[in-house]
């Protein structure tokens, strides 16, 4: 049994001989299948995760005696934030918490993190999980850019008694705050100031703009961008200056999404495309190209469906005018038991 995601696995024995590579090129990195923070609160208690974020705080050092064996251990707790808007506590153990150096808020990669319950929805590193502080890959790249723009002076929603926004006094307080309906947004003029504004909407998605919701991508790591024929018939990245066979697409599309009081307007980017439709943006402009009845059915699987998004509004220049712009930065189907709960704290409030 593992709980990796891995196709194969190698097993060492007494007799196995471990050499060292003279010739390291060519060797694949590691593999991470990220979630957003946000979407901790779908997973249960002991469940193995791959995460990526921002250390924003990096408590002292500790030390605790285990009680299995009376053995000290050295603890040290991060809060760590990503795009969803979310905050979670993660916890290192022993040499990883010793070493840890939090300067410069770094972005840090957790593979096989373990989710725990405590305080809603934690973290914590086990001797089988690994962490890459500041790694050079794509996604490290991409949220750093985000959080030197903007993600430094967001606030961030915490879990708290069990999930997202919590079932205590205080976090169903938190909660209620950040749960925007679309009349809100338009009323308290939410993104308007100079600081980008953080919020959940819980809405219906009523239309999906088709005419164009993907883009040819560089296919090189931490570029993505857009790729244009040249003379050849090959796809040209001017910012790479370098040519390819394919390009990479990426989800970039529109929304239009309603609840009882009006409706907004969406962007939704690759990750948010990837967990609406269940497929890369690659795949579905195959299926388009492919058997436009097909592609229009999975348009249509995915429109009249409420969902719980988290977004970032904020004010935006166009032709000289000032307005609004949306973004989706995660979503999750509505959990209607926990949905239930909250309305009926709310008709309490009101009897």
């Amino acid at each position: 049994f593992s709980n990796l995601s891995n196709q194969y696995e190698l097993t060492f024995d007494a007799g196995t001989v471990v050499e060292q590579c003279a010739d390291p090129m060519g060797v694949p990195q590691e593999h991470f299948d990220f979630i957003p923070i946000a979407s901790l609160a779908k997973f249960e208690k002991g469940s193995v995760v791959d995460v990526i974020g921002i250390v924003q705080r990096a408590e002292d050092i500790s030390e605790i005696t285990m009680k299995t064996d009376n053995r000290k251990v050295a603890k040290r707790e991060l809060n760590v934030v990503d795009k969803s808007g979310f905050l979670v506590r993660a916890t290192l153990w022993g040499e990883e918490a010793k070493n840890f150096d939090a300067a410069g808020e770094p972005v840090v990669a957790f593979k096989g993190i373990r989710v725990n319950d405590f305080g809603g929805r934690s973290l914590s590193l086990p001797g089988a999980g690994t962490m890459a502080v500041s790694p050079d890959i794509p996604e490290a790249h991409a949220l750093r850019g985000w959080y030197d723009a903007e993600g430094r002076s967001a606030s961030f929603n915490r879990f708290e008694g069990g999930s997202a926004g919590g079932s205590g006094a205080d976090g169903a307080s938190r909660f209620e705050e950040q749960l925007k309906t679309m009349a809100q947004i338009r009323d308290e003029n939410l993104g308007m100031g100079e600081a980008a504004a953080f919020f959940n909407v819980k809405g219906t998605i009523v239309f999906v703009r088709t005419t164009s919701f993907a883009y040819p991508a560089c296919p090189t790591a931490e570029c993505n961008k857009k790729v244009s024929v040249d003379s050849s018939g090959r796809w040209r990245c001017e910012k790479c200056d370098r040519s390819f066979d394919a390009p990479e697409h990426r989800y970039i599309f529109s929304i239009n999404v309603s609840d009882d009081t009006g409706q907004n307007w969406l962007r939704c980017f690759d990750d948010v495309g990837r967990g609406l439709f269940g497929c890369s943006a690659g795949e579905l402009v195959e299926l388009q190209q492919r058997d436009e009845s097909q592609f229009m059915q999975r348009i249509q699987e995915v429109t009249y469906r409420e969902y719980m998004f988290r977004c970032r509004a904020r004010n935006e220049m166009f032709n000289d005018t000032s307005r609004l712009g949306i973004t989706a930065v995660g979503l999750r189907p509505v959990d209607y038991a926990a949905e239930s709960k909250r309305l009926a704290r709310l008709v309490d409030m009101y009897t």
